[in-house]
């Protein structure tokens, strides 16, 4: 127990680098109208509700501001006690209660959290507060968007529409942005390479892929010639103006375009992140996801760093074994401390004893709404003291080795990963 806390005591003394989030890029940006349910249940916790049985239609009634806060309560109240032991509702119990100073989330609570969370909202500066007062948050890697408030983000860029282009107007729309007129494949890689480059100008520190929510994650070296004859569809005569938001481009052409999108990075030896593992909302198909579909991309592409999100969960095994054979292959813990804190410590637990220590980033918040990120990051602080607490009670390392590794996971390897260093040494 001492060594535990010895650990967390250096660990929460620590300002982090969170790697992947969903907020408002800027404060302001908050939708004015949502009160703390609405807010709360905007992300993860509603999938848990609805996997305890909360219907799809009490759901979105319960997300309505505009409607009595109690009759909302009450409709989401015995599925809220069924899941509120998972992560995602411990993480909003500990943000209640540290943010807020309200004892968790319950019918005799709900009220006065609510009237502490609207008040928090009209004096301002809640970003500053939660992620920098409380969070101790150097940096955060936003999901893509490059206007952010850069006092607390810097964000990685999505060419996710020139893999997945929905209709002929989307394509125009692109090559008009990057100054190209597209009528051939040729053309359309060609807007993508100046999108590309625009974005790292602009500031991206990286790339990032959640096609995983689409297909299958294994993209296969197809022949030019087909993936050509898909893209050509896009203006054939079938696809009129009347038919254009109907277009879904072959998989011969998103796997050529994907190649395409690495071939670049490899070029420039960009970070590229990848959603593996679970995906967000109820019903998915889970094996899309498998981070070892990827394989063929780890062999080609050695200049390009794979950030492997979400612990890959429930494939976190297969991971490890990837970053442990992979020299560009790299595990992103986040989301997962939410997902499941246990399998967190476990995995990390596992990882130490099989990946380079210097493989590993230890948190992101991955939230829709601030509050949520300060209730993750408390979870993961006293995950990884956990974990490393293990690795010196089973003799694996000593002490001083585990804060090294500490602040190696927490801050160092996210540094190094997206070059932060600047960013991190002036803030």
């Amino acid at each position: 127990m001492q060594t535990y806390d010895e650990l967390l005591a250096a660990i929460n003394d620590l300002w982090i680098v969170d790697t992947h989030e969903h907020v408002p890029a800027r404060e302001s940006d908050r939708d004015p109208k949502a009160d703390v349910l609405s807010e709360w249940l905007s992300h993860y916790f509603s999938s848990d509700l609805v996997s305890a049985g909360l219907s799809p239609d009490s759901l979105k009634a319960a997300q309505d501001p505009s409607q009595d806060l109690m009759k909302r309560w009450e409709l989401v109240e015995p599925y809220w006690r069924a899941a509120r032991s998972t992560g995602y509702g411990r993480s909003l119990d500990i943000a209640a209660r540290d943010l807020y100073g309200i004892d968790g989330v319950g019918r005799e609570t709900i009220g006065a959290l609510n009237e502490a969370f609207l008040a928090a909202r009209a004096k301002g500066g809640h970003y500053e507060y939660v992620l920098k007062q409380k969070s101790r948050i150097a940096i955060s890697v936003l999901n893509t968007d490059l206007t952010c408030d850069r006092r607390y983000f810097v964000s990685v860029f999505d060419l996710y529409d020139f893999v997945l282009p929905r209709k002929r107007t989307q394509v125009e729309e692109l090559g008009r942005k990057a100054g190209v007129r597209v009528h051939r494949l040729e053309d359309w890689e060609e807007a993508m390479r100046v999108t590309l480059d625009k974005a790292l100008a602009d500031g991206a520190v990286g790339l990032k892929c959640a096609l995983a929510y689409e297909r299958p994650l294994h993209f296969e070296k197809v022949d030019r010639t087909a993936a050509e004859q898909q893209f050509n569809e896009i203006f054939s005569e079938w696809n009129s103006p009347d038919w254009r938001d109907n277009y879904r481009p072959g998989k011969s052409l998103q796997d050529y375009m994907m190649h395409s999108i690495l071939r670049e990075a490899d070029r420039r030896g960009l970070t590229f992140q990848f959603h593996t593992g679970i995906q967000e909302g109820s019903g998915n198909v889970i094996h899309h996801s498998n981070p070892t579909l990827m394989s063929n991309l780890f062999l080609e592409y050695g200049n390009v760093k794979f950030d492997l999100f979400h612990m890959s969960y429930p494939y976190l095994m297969e991971l490890g074994n990837l970053a442990k054979n992979f020299p560009n292959v790299f595990i992103d813990m986040c989301w997962g401390h939410i997902i499941s804190p246990e399998a967190a410590r476990r995995g990390l637990v596992e990882w130490l004893d099989a990946v380079p220590a210097n493989k590993i980033s230890a948190f992101g918040g991955d939230y829709c709404f601030v509050d949520g990120i300060y209730g993750h990051q408390y979870l993961a602080r006293h995950n990884v003291a956990a974990a490393l607490a293990q690795k010196v009670a089973d003799g694996s390392f000593d002490l001083a080795r585990a804060q090294e590794i500490a602040r190696w996971v927490l801050v160092d390897n996210p540094v190094k990963l997206f070059g932060l260093e600047a960013v991190v040494a002036g803030g």
